[in-house]
């Protein structure tokens, strides 16, 4: 393993183990519903209810589906091709307190999902992005608190996430 994986890996573990260090009944409650508040289907709800309540455009359909697409295919070929375990899987003394919807910790989806739909949703509610920005920080804290994912994982899927979105408004931009 090169120096700076060695080191980011070290970093991960020793952020984990705080973060698990601070487990207790009442935040483990609170963090595994904003985790399950995580999950993709409640932002295709959210886009269906907001696309036909708000009178929206399909401008903003049409980049809010093709950022979530590239985050998918992006994650699995990231997820298929990196093979990261989960760290309550090689860790001592952690433990998962959610039972994560595939075998691999790298990239967080939850995290990458819940960046596309906070950029989605800050483009026609802007007074509510500092909302939408602890939406995305408490997804990707309550994914490294239940052990499911290393500080890195939800580092990456905020990246993919970014990354998805610019992908979805260049190629919308050579299309209009």
């Amino acid at each position: 393993m090169s120096e700076f994986l060695f080191r980011m890996q070290t970093w991960d573990e020793r952020l984990i183990h705080s973060f698990v260090g601070f487990r207790g009944k009442k935040l483990t409650v609170f963090m595994k519903l904003v985790s399950g508040a995580g999950d993709g289907y409640w932002y295709v709800l959210a886009a269906v209810a907001v696309y036909f309540f708000q009178g929206l455009s399909t401008g903003w359909l049409s980049f809010a589906v093709l950022a979530f697409s590239f985050e998918l295919v992006l994650y699995k070929v990231i997820k298929s091709g990196t093979s990261r375990p989960r760290p309550y899987q090689t860790l001592p003394g952690i433990s998962n307190l959610v039972i994560p919807p595939d075998q691999f910790s790298f990239p967080s989806g939850h995290t990458a999902a819940a960046t596309v739909s906070a950029i989605a949703f800050s483009l026609i509610f802007p007074a509510l992005i500092p909302a939408f920005i602890l939406f995305v920080l408490l997804v990707a804290t309550s994914r490294v608190y239940l052990g499911v994912h290393y500080p890195t994982d939800v580092i990456v899927g905020m990246i993919l996430g970014v990354s998805s979105c610019g992908l979805s408004a260049a190629v919308l931009s050579l299309v209009n």
